[in-house]
């Protein structure tokens, strides 16, 4: 017996599918119990269509990684450190701040956009202090990763931060 979900998409091949109407289907699936067999059909359709037309997904981009080094700015001034063009996505895979001056320890805050990510990130003189990222991070055109010097001597600060591209 073939379910209303998958009667709405018979005779399409994954190929001639168009996915604007997984959402048209899946508009009128409902998120009560009785609706559970029409919620499964849609989830192994789309999984079907990604597994044809999208298997990369989220992965990672072959020898598309690379490292970036931004110095802070004076007056707590916020520096891009890493961005994104058009519809480019950076997962970042580390983070830390160098401190090469011989006076004073710097604190930096770093943001994803206007959202901190934290506030006090510390680097002692002539140290390099690694930021431990405990999520999976993404940059893209409208979150680019920002750096400001809070206290210390800002032209001593830099930001390091090494991110890979990914697929979409």
């Amino acid at each position: 017996m073939v379910g209303e979900i998958r009667n709405q998409l018979k005779n399409q091949s994954l190929q001639a599918v168009d996915p604007a109407s997984f959402e048209t289907v899946g508009g009128r699936v409902f998120p009560d119990e009785p609706s559970i067999s029409d919620q499964e059909a849609l989830a192994q359709i789309v999984s079907a269509w990604q597994a044809a037309h999208a298997p990369t997904y989220g992965q990672p981009i072959g020898q598309s990684s690379q490292t970036v080094s931004e110095a802070g700015l004076s007056g707590e001034t916020p520096v891009q450190v890493l961005s994104a063009t058009k519809s480019q996505v950076w997962r970042v895979q580390s983070i830390a701040m160098s401190n090469s001056g011989g006076g004073a320890p710097v604190v930096a805050s770093l943001t994803l956009g206007t959202c901190p990510l934290v506030f006090d990130l510390t680097a002692n003189p002539g140290e390099t202090a690694p930021y431990p990222i405990t999520n999976t991070l993404y940059v893209d055109l409208n979150s680019p990763l920002i750096f400001t010097v809070l206290s210390g001597t800002a032209t001593d600060a830099a930001l390091i931060v090494n991110a890979i591209k990914v697929s979409q």
